[in-house]
C-alpha cells in the first residue's frame, strides 16, 4: 500500500468515524422523540423509517454525483445535509412541528447514503489490498458508536425544549464532517478493482455483470449483515426485558453489539486481508449462526450479551468482506452500474431488518429471532461457498499482496 493511498484510508476512516456518531443520535433517539411527537401512535415509526426510505432514494443520484463532480466535492455535500438535518430536527423539536422533524430526519438519510461509498473508495484506493482497507474504515466507527449514543443523552437537556441539543450536535459533526471532506486528497482511482489487466477492457453490461458469482454472493453477504444486525438492535433491547433483563442490561447488550461491529476493524484487517474477502465473509456468517445458537438455545443473561455481541462482530466481518467482494467485482468504467445497485439492496435488507423486528417482538420473540439469524447466515454461507466453486479462488490472490 503506497503512502498516498494509504492516507486516503487513514482520512476516510475519520470521516466515518464523523459519520456514525452523527448517525448513532438518530439511530438513538428519533423513535423516542417519535412517539413523543406523532400526532397518531401509528405515525410514531415514520421519522425513523423516512431515513433509510431516502437513504435508498439517494443513492443513484449520489453515484451519478460521484462520476460527474468526484469524491470530495459529494462528500462535503453530503455533510452539508448533516448540517441541514441536524438544524431542521432541531426546529422541527422546537416547534413541535412533527412534519418538519420528518424532513430533518429525511436529510440524515442523504448522509447515510453517501457515507457508504467511503469503503468503496477506500477500495478503489488500494485495491491489492481492499479488503484490509474496507475493515480499516468500518473501524473508524468505533469510538463514536460507543460515545454517540452517551453525549446524544447527555445532551437532551442542554436546553428548554428536551432533545434540541441532542439533534443540534448532528449540525455540529455535520460542519466537522464538511471542513474534514474538503481536506481529502484528490486522487484518480484505479480504473478497476480487477488489475491493471482490465484497465482496457470496455465496460460490460449490467445484465453480464450482475451474473457473476462473486458480485453475487458480496451483495449477500453484506445484505446479511444489514439485515441481521438492524433485527437484532432494534428487537434484541425489546425482547430482551420481555425476557427478564433489566433496563441497564439491554442497554450493555446495545454497547457491546456496537462494540462488536466496529472494533473487528482495526483488530483483524491485516490478518483478514492475508485470507481472502470470501473468507471474512464466511467467518462473519459463522460468527453470526453462534449468535444465533446462543438467542435459540437460552434466554440467560450470558446467552443473550453472546448474541447480541456476536451479531455487532458478525455484522462487521459479513459487511467488510462482502463490500470487498463487491469493489472487486467491477471496472473503473462500471462503478455507476454496480455500487448503486448494490447500495440499494443493502438498505432494502435493513429496512426488511427493521420491519421483521417487529414480528420477532410481538409474534414470535426471542428464540425465533435467534433460529432466524442461524437460517439466514447458513443460507448465505452456502451461497459463499458455491461461490467460490464457481469462482476458482480468483478473489483469493486478488486480495493478497
Amino acid at each position: 500500500m503506497s503512502q498516498f493511498p494509504a492516507s486516503i484510508v487513514r482520512h476516510l476512516t475519520v470521516a466515518q468515524g464523523l459519520s456514525v456518531a452523527g448517525s448513532t443520535v438518530d439511530l438513538t433517539l428519533t423513535g423516542i422523540v417519535g412517539t413523543r411527537m406523532a400526532p397518531a401512535s401509528a405515525l410514531a415509526t415514520v421519522p425513523f423509517s423516512v431515513i433509510f426510505l431516502v437513504a435508498g432514494l439517494s443513492t443513484f443520484g449520489v453515484s451519478r454525483a460521484i462520476s460527474r463532480f468526484g469524491h470530495r466535492r459529494v462528500f462535503v455535500g453530503i455533510s452539508c445535509a448533516a448540517l441541514l438535518s441536524g438544524c431542521v430536527s432541531a426546529a422541527g423539536i422546537q416547534s413541535g412541528r412533527f412534519w418538519l422533524f420528518c424532513v430533518g430526519t429525511a436529510l440524515i438519510g442523504i448522509y447515510q447514503a453517501g457515507a457508504g461509498y467511503y469503503r468503496y473508495l477506500a477500495a478503489d484506493a488500494v485495491p491489492a489490498a481492499r479488503a484490509r482497507a474496507v475493515s480499516s474504515v468500518l473501524g473508524g466507527g468505533l469510538v463514536a458508536a460507543i460515545v454517540g449514543p452517551f453525549l446524544a443523552t447527555w445532551l437532551r437537556g442542554l436546553t428548554a425544549t428536551p432533545y434540541v441539543g441532542s439533534y443540534l450536535l448532528v449540525a455540529v459533526l455535520g460542519v466537522a464532517a464538511m471542513i474534514w471532506n474538503s481536506r481529502l486528497p484528490q486522487v484518480a482511482t484505479p480504473t478497476s478493482s480487477r488489475g491493471p489487466s482490465a484497465q482496457a477492457q470496455p465496460a460490460r453490461q449490467a445484465a453480464q455483470l450482475w451474473r457473476q458469482p462473486q458480485l453475487l454472493a458480496g451483495v449477500a453477504s453484506a445484505a446479511l449483515a444489514a439485515a441481521t444486525m438492524m433485527t437484532m438492535m432494534t428487537a434484541g433491547p425489546i425482547l430482551g426485558i420481555t425476557a427478564g433483563r433489566t433496563a441497564g442490561e439491554a442497554a450493555f447488550a446495545v454497547q457491546l453489539h456496537m462494540i462488536g461491529m466496529y472494533a473487528p476493524g482495526f483488530l483483524v484487517a491485516r490478518l483478514l486481508s492475508r485470507v481472502g474477502e470470501r473468507v471474512v465473509a464466511l467467518a462473519g456468517c459463522a460468527v453470526i449462526i453462534v449468535a444465533g445458537v446462543a438467542a435459540a438455545g437460552s434466554t440467560a443473561l450470558l446467552a443473550y450479551l453472546v448474541a447480541m455481541f456476536a451479531v455487532g462482530v458478525g455484522w462487521n466481518l459479513a459487511y467488510g468482506g462482502g463490500s470487498s467482494l463487491i469493489a472487486g467485482s467491477y471496472r473503473g468504467a462500471e462503478r455507476g452500474r454496480v455500487q448503486p445497485i448494490a447500495e440499494v439492496v443493502i438498505l432494502a435488507a435493513q429496512v426488511g431488518g427493521s420491519f421483521s423486528a417487529v414480528a420477532f417482538t410481538t409474534v414470535s420473540g426471542w428464540h425465533s429471532l435467534g433460529w432466524g439469524c442461524l437460517a439466514a447466515a447458513a443460507v448465505v454461507g452456502c451461497v459463499l461457498v458455491t461461490a467460490r466453486v464457481r469462482m476458482g479462488g480468483q478473489e483469493e490472490t486478488a486480495v493478497t499482496g
